[in-house]
C-alpha cells in the first residue's frame, strides 16, 4: 500500500508540474507567434522570413504540447473506477493521436515554412513566383492539419477528460464541464476550417477561446495534482500511528 501511495505521489508531482509548464509554454509560444496577414501570400512569406525567432517559438510550442500530454496522463491516473476512468483512458488515447497531429502541424509551420520563406526571400526575381507558390502550398497543408489538430487534441480529448472529471469525485465538477465546453468549441473551430478551407472570423475566435481555456484548465488541474501529491504522504504517516493505537488497545483489554 505504501509503495502505491509513493508511486501516486510521484505521478502527481511529475504530472502536475508537466501540466503547469506545458500550459505556460503553449500559452507563451502562442502569444509570441507573429501575426501573419490574411489573403496575402507574399506578406505571409515576408513575415516568416523576417522573423528571427520563428523556429524557436514553434519549438517552445512543441515542448508545451508534449508536457500537456504528460499532464493529461497524470490526470487519467488520478481518476479511478467506472465510467470516469474509462472516459479518462479514452481521453489519453485521443490525446496521443492529437499530439502526433499537432507535432507534424507545428514542425511544418515552424521549420518547413521558415526554410521555404527563406528560399523565397533569397530567390531571383524570376524564381520568386515558384518559391512563393511553395510557401503557399505549405501554408495550405498546415492550415488543413491545424483544423484536424483542433479537433483531435484541443477538442475530443478535453471533452472526454471534462466528462471524466465531471462524473468523478476527484476534482470539482465545474472544472469538468468547463473543459468539455472548451473542447466542443475547438471541434467547432476545426469543422469551420475544414468546411471553408480558409481562416474565417468564426474559426479565429474559436481557435483563440478554446486553446486559451484548456491551457488555463490544465494549469489549474496541475496545481490540484500537486496538492494531491501531498495528501498521500500525510495519510501514509498517519496510518502506522492508527495501527499502533489499535494494537495498544487490544493489549490493554
Amino acid at each position: 500500500m505504501s509503495e502505491q501511495i509513493t508511486l501516486d505521489r510521484w505521478i502527481f508531482r511529475i504530472g502536475g508540474g508537466a501540466a503547469i509548464l506545458g500550459s505556460l509554454f503553449a500559452a507563451v509560444g502562442n502569444l509570441l507567434h507573429p501575426i501573419t496577414p490574411r489573403d496575402d501570400p507574399q506578406g505571409v512569406a515576408q513575415v516568416i522570413a523576417q522573423s528571427e525567432h520563428w523556429t524557436l517559438i514553434h519549438l517552445i510550442i512543441v515542448l508545451g504540447i508534449l508536457l500537456m500530454l504528460a499532464g493529461l496522463i497524470a490526470i487519467r491516473h488520478s481518476i479511478k473506477d467506472g465510467l470516469p476512468e474509462a472516459l479518462a483512458r479514452l481521453g489519453v488515447y485521443a490525446a496521443t493521436i492529437g499530439v502526433t497531429v499537432g507535432l507534424i502541424t507545428v514542425i511544418l509551420d515552424g521549420v518547413a515554412a521558415k526554410q521555404l520563406a527563406g528560399q523565397w526571400a533569397m530567390a531571383l526575381e524570376s524564381e520568386k513566383p515558384i518559391a512563393l507558390a511553395m510557401v503557399s502550398a505549405n501554408e495550405t497543408i498546415n492550415f488543413a492539419l491545424a483544423g484536424l489538430f483542433n479537433m483531435s487534441f484541443a477538442g475530443v480529448p478535453f471533452i472526454l477528460f471534462g466528462l471524466a472529471v465531471a462524473f468523478s469525485n476527484a476534482y470539482p465538477r465545474w472544472l469538468g464541464w468547463t473543459a468539455a465546453a472548451a473542447g466542443s468549441g475547438s471541434i467547432g473551430a476545426g469543422l469551420v476550417q475544414a468546411l471553408t478551407g480558409e481562416p474565417t472570423m468564426a474559426s479565429l475566435i474559436l481557435t483563440i477561446i478554446g486553446p486559451t481555456v484548456i491551457s488555463l484548465w490544465l494549469l489549474v488541474m496541475g496545481i490540484l495534482m500537486l496538492r494531491k501529491a501531498a495528501r498521500p504522504a500525510r495519510q501514509a504517516e498517519a496510518a502506522p500511528d492508527v495501527g499502533h493505537n489499535q494494537d495498544s488497545k487490544v493489549q490493554v483489554h
